[in-house]
């Protein structure tokens, strides 16, 4: 499913990722990219601007003949379901608001178990929209996992959230 946008509620990335090409984000704020995962900005706003763009550059989709908001991807450079999505929900908050949108494509990459605490929300974009869940799982050897990825879920626990969602019949 080919995006227009990205939804990134946080800069910076706490799973700290030893191959991630992101961490330059941080140099633009005068920070060093070695405190890309620790140094997390919270993007509180991210919702009410994600309900101001969609309606800013909806377009009229002559094929269609209706209102297309286009296509949304989250996840592209922080993981949306890093920890800091269990105190601030962020990523809650713009689904939610993908939500109530209509004949939108949404996208979402995770590494994280954290993903199935939203699967209510899913279900309600898919009634409405194209929707695509991708959760990475880099090796299912821990040890391995815990050299390249110091901070990020468990492979297990991954695996396990994948099967959660499979068991849905709205994917």
């Amino acid at each position: 499913m080919p995006f227009e946008w990205t939804i990134n509620p946080y800069r910076g990335c706490e799973f700290a990722c030893k191959y991630c090409y992101a961490r330059y984000t941080h140099e633009y704020m005068e920070l060093d990219g070695s405190e890309f995962e620790k140094k997390i900005f919270v993007k509180k706003d991210a919702a009410a601007l994600l309900v101001q763009d969609m309606r800013k550059y909806s377009y009229e989709s002559k094929k269609l003949r209706r209102r297309v908001p286009g296509a949304y991807c989250d996840g592209t450079a922080t993981d949306p379901y890093q920890p800091a999505e269990k105190e601030y929900g962020v990523t809650r908050a713009c689904l939610e608001e993908l939500a109530s949108a209509r004949d939108s494509a949404f996208r979402l990459i995770t590494k994280s178990n954290q993903i199935v605490r939203d699967i209510d929300l899913f279900k309600k974009i898919a009634e409405r929209s194209e929707i695509s869940l991708n959760i990475t799982v880099t090796t299912l050897r821990p040890r391995l996992a815990r050299l390249l990825e110091p901070r990020a879920p468990r492979p297990e626990l991954a695996v396990a959230a994948v099967k959660q969602l499979r068991k849905r019949d709205w994917l």
